[in-house]
């Protein structure tokens, strides 16, 4: 079977001498298949638990095709570019009334790589089952009074469905479930590592493996080959497969009856499960996908917004939803009779092919939509390339940056990776407040603070 697993290990490494064993899960709910085998279908297996709530919902579950799939950079491991970047056009025609606006987002209900699910199914000997109908409920014998079947795992389904809606097979496993898995293996060797790796004492062999190389269960299954666990145990245990949020990186006002998305895929043997989930669908005939409207906040651009000033900071595919920003100041342009305010933009990525509609945005600063763009590429060797990252972009241009801030009318967006990166790029916001303003670092944190409370400064970040 083809996978997409780590690298081998040997099991014998991260086995101990002596250790104290997790404790086991309980056995609540049970898979009773019945006989009756079904054609696989397309409905999504978590649309039928009726008690389901979706995170962040302000609309109903809508299908909608994709209308339109662009390859907007190529991965080239030989210029170090090692993601692909592709622009969706979703089909949002059908849908009724969906009204957002630039800087809002969307969620997307994936489904698991369907080689994983293929594998998966494979290593639990369910392949001749997969499209068995099956009940799944509560465990009779089980004791504990609060024991109910998980709100995502419908009451009537079938293997390859669960296993490809439901439950993320890629999730992280928890100590308790590693050490029943071991319980299931006929392999003493397979049987200790898995013991060891959930004990107390084997803590940082789970850190390694578990936490920082993302070992999941595929990668369990494959390593440890006499391990045969239950379905049941599975679909309780592992996470609920969730939906994906894309921010939305048109204006409504340039076509109310298309939403457009943004993503990058990692040229690599493991990329993420939505990225996977949508690149699939883009090979089909008539790819259809669910989504639905998330709550709005305040990280958006609307009319209100037309007459102040926004200093717009956004690192790789971040830069999405300020192309919407920037559609919408433009059509509103053309209606108003109000002055529109500044709108300044420092964008960073890996080289000058990676801004995204680079040549949008240089039209839209000749037609002073954007009235100031600064560019920083991380891996460029272009003589004229001045910014390694935003980071230098900011400090070389404090002064300017510091007097729009401070107007009364400008706003600060920030959208960015939740990590390392927007981390830095705030420390470099409080170097630049406490040099040019002549004050502590303490003070220029709490004036950035200041600045979210009062909605000066706002941010859309990510994990």
């Amino acid at each position: 079977m083809e996978t997409t697993m780590m690298s081998p290990i040997n099991i014998h490494d991260f086995i101990l001498k002596s250790y104290t064993e997790a404790k086991t899960l309980p056995d609540v709910i049970e898979v009773i298949f019945g006989e009756e085998h079904v054609l696989s279908t397309n409905e999504y297996g978590q649309q039928k638990c009726p008690s389901l709530t979706y995170p962040f919902a302000a609309s109903q579950l809508y299908e909608v095709p994709i209308k339109e799939s662009k390859l907007l950079l190529e991965a080239n491991p030989e210029e170090k570019i090692n993601k692909s970047i592709t622009e969706l056009t979703l089909n949002i025609e059908n849908t009724g009334v969906i009204s957002w606006q630039p800087g809002d987002t969307i969620a997307i209900l994936p489904c698991n790589p369907k080689k994983d699910v293929e594998s998966l199914l494979y290593c639990l000997d369910l392949s001749d089952k997969a499209d068995t109908k099956c009940q799944i409920q509560v465990n009779p014998s089980c004791t504990k009074k609060t024991a109910k079947v998980p709100a995502h795992i419908p009451a009537a389904s079938t293997p390859r469905e669960l296993l490809r809606d439901c439950v993320n097979i890629r999730g992280v496993l928890k100590k308790q479930l590693l050490s029943s898995l071991a319980n299931f293996c006929s392999d003493n060797d397979e049987k200790s590592f898995l013991k060891c790796l959930s004990s107390k004492e084997g803590v940082s062999f789970y850190n390694d493996l578990i936490m920082n190389k993302g070992f999941n269960l595929l990668d369990i299954l494959e390593t440890c080959h006499t391990c045969r666990p239950p379905l049941a145990l599975l679909i309780e245990h592992l996470p609920r497969l969730l939906p994906r949020p894309y921010s939305i990186a048109n204006s409504p006002l340039e076509n109310p009856k298309e939403i457009q998305i943004i993503f990058s895929t990692l040229n690599n043997h493991r990329p993420g499960v939505a990225t996977s989930f949508l690149m699939e669908k883009t090979k089909e005939e008539y790819p259809k996908i669910l989504m639905y409207l998330r709550e709005a906040n305040t990280f958006r651009y609307s009319e209100e917004m037309f007459g102040k000033n926004q200093i717009l900071i956004a690192v790789g595919t971040a830069l999405a939803p300020f192309l919407g920003f920037l559609q919408h100041k433009e059509h509103l342009s053309k209606q108003e009779t109000n002055v529109a305010g500044q709108t300044w933009l420092f964008a960073g990525a890996i080289n000058e092919q990676a801004i995204l509609h680079r040549e949008q945005l240089l039209q839209w600063q000749k037609e002073n939509i954007l009235n100031k763009f600064v560019e920083s590429y991380s891996r460029s060797s272009s003589a004229d390339h001045h910014h390694h990252y935003v980071q230098d972009a900011l400090a070389q241009n404090a002064d300017s940056f510091v007097e729009m801030l401070l107007n009364p009318d400008t706003i600060l967006y920030l959208c960015a990776d939740g990590g390392e990166i927007s981390k830095s790029i705030e420390e470099c916001f409080v170097h630049i407040l406490q040099e040019k303003l002549q004050i502590s670092a303490v003070e220029a944190g709490q004036m950035l603070k200041d600045f979210k409370t009062q909605g000066k400064y706002r941010i859309d970040v990510w994990l």
